[in-house]
């Protein structure tokens, strides 16, 4: 029981330490989006994004080395402690990291830049600086990549207040270089993908001196450990069909949103995936938090533990999500126009709400990913992972051929990415860890379902009857409050609701 405590103390306190960053790190990235788009100009913000984009549909070798290399070194220390064999994982994860950045080099540099001559539709005057700015992009992949294994060793170490400063420094360097950019006479837009190469290699060596210093086991030998080169791969690769359907999808209909709709609606999904980006860094924080526990209580067979910590980690995923989502799509218009004045691209709104609607399901299904990696056999998750994800890329061409409004394009990834996902995520958590779906349903998302009814339908009628300054006010007050208030008094249980206030009260009395 001490050691529960123990955990539960160290999961609350690294949630702090991630709220705290996903708050300053939200301020300084939604500012420097407005001055972005306000230096670039909206043809010029949609060339980067698209052109950016095509980088993104190379992303998933980053995602699925990110999650094999977290769950290998995360299991190795969870099971064995810190020995010898960590240095042999994580030696095996960098060099394996190094070769799929050679890799995904010339991939790029062959079909990627194929896709932009034959794909996308980019002025004749801008082609130059378009390609220089895909340059760019690839460097910044590779450094990302590179990065991966040294921001696994201090996850798995749980050192969330390290992880949180770097990635502070990181928002305040990118916001103070697109400063840099409004006073220097040169063409901004590849002035701005250089200097987003800067700061990914500021942070990649402050990664690589934090854990050399800190954490000597792991030195690095360039080396092929064939036992564990082998089932890194062999993980790598089936994580890589889902990252790679999930990128393919993304960028497909960021493509065909290109072809369909135009320059301007890419400039839209843009600016919706700041925002998102932004919302989300709230949910996947608190999941960083919580991940390591996942993958260490699987490795100690502790199931009874592991199978609450699901539970309560989706539940107060969700919670953390909702809170801010509720008032955003109450108020996505009045506050696209604060943070954008005038320059607010046609469907940004509705991109937008669409979204966020996907990002709450995100939130509370994300802990079944982990759980699932955590066990290892992740072949037939992944393969019904990504035919959800290429389903959603069907159903958005379809509505796009057919004529369908942009912003109702979104419906297919709350359908796919949403409901789908949820159900094949169950599926497998019950049958690999023995999950107790009935009493998940019961307990956790009728409960959810209950709080979204009591807190939105009210928040829609305040919608309804206000407007301006007046309608952000009363229905931001309403939905934080209202949802705390259910969230606390009907989607905990007794004993969550006690210690969360127990908690409360001992903070406010230091």
């Amino acid at each position: 029981m001490p050691e529960v405590v123990s955990n539960n103390q160290r999961i609350a306190k690294n949630t702090l330490y991630i709220y705290i960053r996903t708050i300053v790190v939200l301020i300084v990235a939604l500012y420097t989006s407005r001055i972005v788009l306000e230096v670039l100009g909206a043809k010029n913000y949609g060339i980067y994004t698209v052109v950016g984009g095509i980088i993104a549909l190379m992303g998933f070798f980053q995602a699925a080395q990110s999650k094999a290399t977290s769950r290998f070194i995360t299991y190795e220390l969870g099971q064995n402690g810190i020995t010898a064999s960590l240095s042999k994982v994580f030696s095996a994860s960098l060099t394996i990291h190094i070769l799929t950045a050679a890799i995904a080099v010339v991939l790029c540099e062959t079909i990627g830049i194929w896709i932009i001559y034959n794909w996308i539709k980019i002025p004749p005057e801008r082609q130059t600086a378009a390609l220089i700015v895909y340059q760019f992009s690839i460097l910044v992949f590779c450094i990302h990549l590179i990065r991966i294994p040294y921001d696994s060793v201090v996850i798995a170490h749980e050192e969330m207040s390290v992880f949180a400063y770097f990635s502070i420094i990181e928002a305040v360097l990118q916001l103070g270089f697109v400063f840099i950019i409004k006073y220097v006479k040169a063409d901004s837009l590849v002035l701005y993908a250089g200097l987003m190469a800067l700061s990914a290699l500021i942070l990649l060596l402050l990664y690589y001196f934090y854990v050399r210093n800190k954490y000597p086991i792991y030195s690095f030998k360039f080396t092929w450990d064939k036992k564990i080169s082998r089932g890194m791969v062999s993980f790598s690769g089936w994580t890589l069909l889902g990252s790679g359907s999930n990128a393919l999808t993304q960028q497909g209909i960021s493509l065909l949103m290109n072809n369909y709709v135009g320059l301007l609606a890419n400039a839209a999904i843009g600016l919706c995936n700041q925002v998102n980006v932004a919302v989300s860094k709230f949910v996947s924080g608190f999941n960083t938090a919580f991940t390591p526990q996942v993958i260490k209580l699987y490795a100690q067979d502790n199931y009874s533990e592991l199978n609450l910590l699901i539970s309560r980690s989706s539940k107060f995923s969700f919670a953390l999500c909702y809170i801010m989502v509720l008032p955003l799509l109450c108020n996505m218009d009045f506050i696209l126009e604060i943070w954008l004045g005038d320059d607010v691209p046609e469907y940004t709104a509705g991109f937008c709400r669409m979204v966020l609607i996907c990002t709450l399901f995100d939130a509370t299904t994300g802990v079944y990913n982990t759980a699932v990696t955590a066990t290892g056999r992740i072949r037939n998750y992944q393969i019904l992972i990504s035919l959800s994800f290429l389903l959603d890329l069907l159903l958005s061409f379809a509505m796009l051929y057919k004529g369908i409004e942009p912003v109702l394009v979104f419906s297919s990834r709350i359908l796919t990415r949403g409901i789908l996902n949820m159900v094949i995520g169950l599926y497998f958590i019950n049958r690999y860890m023995g999950f107790d779906i009935s009493g998940y349903i019961h307990n956790v998302l009728l409960k959810i379902l209950s709080v979204i009814a009591v807190t939105g339908l009210p928040s829609y009628m305040i919608y309804c009857n206000t407007s301006g300054i007046s309608r952000f006010l009363s229905t931001s007050v309403y939905a934080v409050i209202s949802t705390m208030v259910f969230v606390l008094y009907f989607l905990m249980s007794k004993e969550e609701r006690i210690a969360v206030l127990t908690k409360i009260e001992r903070k406010f009395a230091r």
